[in-house]
């Protein structure tokens, strides 16, 4: 069996596929040996006698407190758990299917969902609610137990096929474990893809239905150049992919050879390259692919890991400059929703466009004043950047800025060492910010375009979704000419601008970025030394010139049916570099 999506990090990787379902925990989809089955069902049989005693012990409090009148809702999920169509259904499961207790138990949850659905009693029909309590309780045993699969207990090596993961569960991740990343929805764009082409992991997004598809185990070969899943190929056909995988190991080698050497192009124009990263533990993997600093560090992932007190960000962003010396490290301030920060919260309706980053200054300004004090006394130990993100102009900078500024002088009365100069940048995301740089140069040191945002917000298309994804399109002519006329902005202004979005570690687009003027691509660390080959081989004052005609186009197809005419010397030479 083949299925197909989009290729969101390119490699092929080979290994079994473990399945996560999604639930209130993660779920997976085990193929367990058959000597191991019983020690399974003893683990399903743990878990069920545990939730029995919180049961137990919650009915008992609430008969001290409440009385033993309102107590009684209790004896019903007790009786549940004991129940041979729960508890000795799923240990049969175990045994005939050779699956894990977490997926029986999802297995018999449908079973006895179907169940309840069929009865015509309504008093019947909603204790499914008691259901779900306590098959949940169950799941939570057993997730919890030492010798339970979880995000941070992989049995590696494996292909991870999910519907999808949230930014705490790939910071959760056992990343060490995860050979190849499949993924139901998503683009190229999706957290989870950033992170593993940033790791160098081959991860295919927009497969629809694989966690439905893929029987638990079962050998895959997972191609993210190609965006394809393939389900227990033949010998033929795994032999093919294995040789594919051994070429591609050794362009990438190839690649490599390029690592101390500048990214400047034929007609003299040097280019940074720079890395993005979401974990400190990346600096190393930048290093070895050539970057020349870190461009933009997603900082929210340090929520994911409880790092948030201002000593542990402090060392943190030490290490950071330690491991990029003497390149500079661009942390990006918290872009965050409500719900990450301020506990009551609640998640907007439409939270691209919500309560986000520092428009949460004004209700939580704890958790950002504890961030700036902490870059403020890293930024001591060598060339750290601010960025701010998610500002729609000049009134939002000068917020930011008297609030960095304020923090500071806090540093400075406490008797902290801080940094007295600490270059402050924005993110050009919102298309506002975009359209008047000019505005905003007297008030930022730098400017970071990100593209990812910027062209959603431009085109009206949620990246993440599978159904509209398509039409994100970075070469609509929309798209170009907002660029276009942000970097000439920022240029007339004497403002370094770069751009830290997907777009950079795109061979054409960055071809398009640089020729429209970006100076400085951060992108993730394993398409630097591709990138750098494209750089090297063209001729950008060719390049500015084909993508003003391009521009002139109507449609994203005609732009890069045009530049890749244009452009096809540097591609080619670029592709020759890997070969």
């Amino acid at each position: 069996m083949e299925l197909l999506g989009n290729g969101v990090s390119p490699g092929i990787a080979v290994g079994q596929a473990l399945v996560m379902e999604r639930e209130r925990v993660p779920v997976f989809r085990l193929l367990l040996p058959p000597d191991a089955t019983e020690r399974e069902v003893q683990r399903l049989l743990r878990a069920v006698a545990a939730s029995r005693r919180q049961l137990e012990a919650i009915k008992s409090r609430l008969s001290r407190e409440v009385g033993a009148l309102h107590a009684y809702i209790f004896d019903a999920q007790l009786l549940m758990l004991e129940d041979p169509l729960l508890r000795d259904r799923a240990a049969q499961i175990v045994r005939q299917e050779h699956v894990n207790a977490e997926w029986a138990l999802r297995q018999v949850s449908e079973q006895l969902h179907a169940l309840f659905d069929g009865f015509t009693d309504e008093y019947l029909k909603e204790r499914s609610s008691d259901l779900d309590d306590v098959l949940g309780r169950v799941l939570l045993n057993l997730v919890g137990a030492a010798d339970g699969p979880s995000l941070a207990r992989l049995p590696g090596p494996v292909v991870l096929v999910a519907h999808d993961l949230t930014p705490s569960e790939a910071a959760e991740l056992d990343w060490a474990k995860v050979i190849g990343i499949a993924l139901d929805g998503g683009s190229r764009t999706y957290h989870t893809a950033i992170l593993a082409r940033s790791r160098g992991i081959p991860a295919v997004a927009g497969l629809r239905d694989a966690t439905g598809r893929v029987p638990p185990g079962a050998l895959v070969v997972l191609d993210g150049t190609q965006g394809r899943l393939v389900v227990e190929p033949s010998e033929p056909v795994l032999a093919g992919f294995r040789a594919l995988r051994e070429r591609e190991q050794r362009r990438e080698l190839s690649l490599q050879a390029t690592r101390t050497e500048p990214a400047a192009s034929r007609d003299g124009v040097r280019v940074r390259l720079l890395a993005n990263a979401e974990f400190a533990e990346e600096a190393a993997t930048a290093v070895q692919y050539g970057a020349e600093g870190i461009g933009l560090f997603r900082s929210e992932y340090l929520l994911g890991r409880g790092s948030l007190d201002e000593e542990r960000q402090y060392e943190l962003y030490c290490r950071l400059l330690d491991q990029m010396a003497p390149h500079p490290v661009t942390v990006r301030v918290w872009d965050l929703g409500p719900e990450d920060i301020v506990p009551a919260g609640p998640s907007s309706p439409n939270p691209a466009l919500g309560p986000r980053a520092l428009r949460l200054l004004g209700r939580a300004p704890d958790a950002f004043r504890t961030q700036l004090r902490a870059l403020l006394r890293a930024a001591a130990h060598g060339p750290l950047r601010v960025l701010f993100p998610f500002l729609r102009g000049a009134s939002d900078l000068r917020e930011a800025r008297a609030f960095l500024a304020a923090t500071a002088r806090d540093l400075a009365l406490e008797g902290h060492g801080h940094a007295v100069e600490v270059p402050v940048g924005m993110m050009v995301e919102i298309p506002s910010a975009a359209l008047t740089l000019a505005q905003l140069a007297p008030e930022a040191d730098f400017f970071s375009v990100g593209t990812n945002d910027l062209i959603q917000y431009l085109l009206a298309v949620d990246r993440a979704d599978p159904r509209v994804a398509a039409l994100y399109e970075p070469l609509d002519p929309a798209v170009l000419s907002v660029l276009a006329g942000a970097f000439e902005q920022a240029g007339a202004a004497g403002r370094p601008v770069g751009v830290c979005g997907e777009m950079a570690g795109d061979p054409l687009q960055s071809l398009v970025l640089a020729g429209l003027g970006a100076r400085e691509l951060s992108m993730s660390p394993t398409a630097i030394p591709r990138i750098k080959q494209v750089l090297r081989a063209a001729d950008l004052g060719h390049a500015r010139e084909a993508v003003l005609r391009a521009m002139r186009l109507s449609s994203a197809a005609e732009i890069e049916a045009h530049l890749r005419a244009e452009l096809h010397e540097a591609l080619a030479a670029a592709d020759a570099g890997e070969s």
